[in-house]
């Protein structure tokens, strides 16, 4: 069985399409092409090369060549699904390219799709002292992993909630004296709630508006400010939400040890 490869045996078969299309980001184009076998023997497909419309190699940092795997009986007609990537950072527009088999070039044209995509790192975070009107900050590196100049947005709010706040409201609800039946106990149980869930909390980046291109990288400084509602001796964990990203933040409350020292003696 003959292989057809980008420098071997590409004139054994042949295509029916005089231009395939690929569609999709530059990390994942699709498209279809239907194939032939002009020969009497099997032959398995690997490779084929693009080249320009001089036949010449594409210029480097591009992928000049299109894979698969997959076999012909003789005289047979397939399609096969083909998957193309170009550098994660190729700008949306459309690029022609030519698959050359023998004496037949075939066209290939590429409309490479808009694409924003971000990397976050790192997407969690943990602080200590939880006193009302205290602010933290978390540092954050931002990558543009996608095509296009990604802005970075305001960050408008985000929740911090009570470790023990489901615990401790059913906790008091299911023990309240007086509350014999089932809708009085809940009642219970949203007002603990209400009682103890904080206010939204303060958050501002500094680096706000700012653009990235694609590929570069840049360090964001994410200001939390505890509301004025929480407890200092609770711990509290919570989450904002960075375009598609999830940033999970715990701020655990801290006591003075002289404190707990005086604590200690008192209790002897």
């Amino acid at each position: 069985m003959k292989t057809v490869t980008s420098h071997s045996h590409q004139e054994k078969i042949g295509i029916k399409e005089k231009e395939i299309v690929l569609n999709g980001p530059p990390n994942n184009l699709q498209g279809n092409i239907q194939f032939v076998n002009l020969e009497e023997d099997p032959l398995r497909v690997k490779t084929l090369a693009l080249v320009d419309e001089n036949q010449e190699h594409l210029k480097d940092g591009t992928k000049d060549f299109l894979h698969f795997s997959f076999r012909l009986r003789p005289g047979e007609q397939k399609s096969e699904t083909v998957f193309h990537q170009l550098p994660a950072h190729t700008p949306p527009g459309v690029y022609e390219n030519y698959i050359s088999l023998g004496e037949n070039m075939h066209k290939v044209k590429m409309i490479v799709q808009p694409a924003i995509e971000i990397e976050v790192f790192p997407q969690y975070f943990t602080f200590q002292d939880t006193t009302p009107g205290t602010t933290h900050i978390a540092v954050i590196t931002l990558t543009n992993k996608g095509n296009m100049p990604f802005q970075v947005p305001e960050l408008k709010h985000a929740a911090l909630l009570d470790m023990d706040l489901l615990c401790r409201a059913f906790g008091k609800g299911f023990r309240e004296r007086d509350k014999d039946d089932l809708m009085s106990t809940l009642d219970e149980v949203t007002r603990n709630l209400k009682e103890n869930l904080t206010n939204w909390v303060s958050i501002s980046i500094d680096e706000r508006d700012q653009i990235v291109e694609p590929g570069d990288s840049l360090l964001l400084h994410v200001n939390f400010t505890v509301p004025q509602n929480a407890d200092a001796r609770r711990d509290y964990d919570g989450n904002f939400r960075f375009w598609d990203k999830e940033i999970s933040v715990v701020i655990k409350s801290h006591r003075d040890s002289n404190q707990k020292v005086r604590y200690e003696k008192s209790s002897k």
